[in-house]
């Protein structure tokens, strides 16, 4: 009996430490604290699929909350937004992040304090988080993603603008008001359609874009269907391109052997006034 409460004796501590280990908290908030780099992706009611790169925000642990996170975002497109206590909730292999903060913007120097909300996930280390300002521009939400923006992200869309065409027979054609469309029809891979009065129909249904920094470039084959008078006849061509990630300035190139060589060049923007 002497020895049986001995033993019991020796193993108490272990016993304790062992109950103890398991009952500490996991500190959910020191996991996922640092700094995130990325992009952000905007809506509002005014309009939808406005890129930023060049994106960062901070999480760092709430002092003595082993499931609160404070998070600094700073963005010269979006202004600062302050989430002070955010709560962190673990499901799987994710780490579940909701609060309330604020968001202080504004033009020419006026700038204005509005309630912001933040929803979001940290997965593999990797952060997809969303600001939702009620207020601003009819309800404002950006979203930032971590790590290179896509191709996906930035290329599909409808581009505005104008041509300027060369050929064998003529230089310097202008056309305005002309509309590009271009669909995401597969991973990395983009449906390019061109209908214009003046250069007929364009079809790429297989463009490929590889990327340079936030800058995409886009090569692809396809057809062409052009004519006068009702005789209209189909051709192959060629097409490239190049979008960055603002779409600040995207050009687009199609060749066609017709007319000794044509070259059709679609840029966004007004048409130069030297071309009327």
């Amino acid at each position: 009996m002497k020895l049986k409460h001995l033993l019991a004796l020796l193993l108490a501590p272990a016993i304790i430490a062992s109950c103890s280990d398991d009952n500490t908290p996991e500190n959910l908030a020191d996991d996922i604290a640092g700094n995130y780099d990325g992009y952000t992706v905007a809506e509002c009611a005014y309009f939808s699929g406005q890129v930023a790169t060049d994106q960062s925000l901070t999480i760092a642990q709430v002092s003595g909350a082993a499931n609160q996170v404070s998070i600094s975002f700073s963005s010269s497109t979006w202004g600062t937004i302050s989430i002070p206590a955010a709560t962190v909730v673990k499901q799987g292999d994710s780490y579940l992040i909701s609060g309330s903060g604020t968001s202080v913007m504004g033009m020419g120097g006026n700038s204005s304090e509005y309630a912001c909300e933040l929803t979001g996930t940290i997965t593999d280390g990797k952060a997809s988080l969303s600001f939702s300002c009620a207020a601003i521009m009819g309800g404002l939400t950006i979203h930032f993603e971590q790590g290179d923006i896509p191709a996906s992200t930035v290329v599909p869309g409808t581009y505005k603008g104008y041509t300027k065409a060369d050929c064998a027979y003529f230089h310097d054609m202008y056309a305005d008001n002309q509309t590009l469309e271009i669909a995401l029809s597969g991973e990395n891979s983009f449906k390019v359609s061109f209908t214009s009065d003046t250069w007929g129909e364009f079809s790429i249904d297989n463009a490929t874009a590889t990327s340079e920094g936030n800058t995409f470039s886009l090569l692809g084959t396809g057809t062409c269907k052009m004519g006068m008078g009702g005789n209209v006849s189909e051709y192959s061509c060629s097409f490239t391109g190049t979008v960055d990630a603002e779409k600040d300035s995207p050009k687009f190139v199609f060749t066609a052997p017709i007319m000794g060589g044509l070259t059709i060049v679609f840029k966004t923007g007004d048409m130069p006034q030297t071309a009327e």
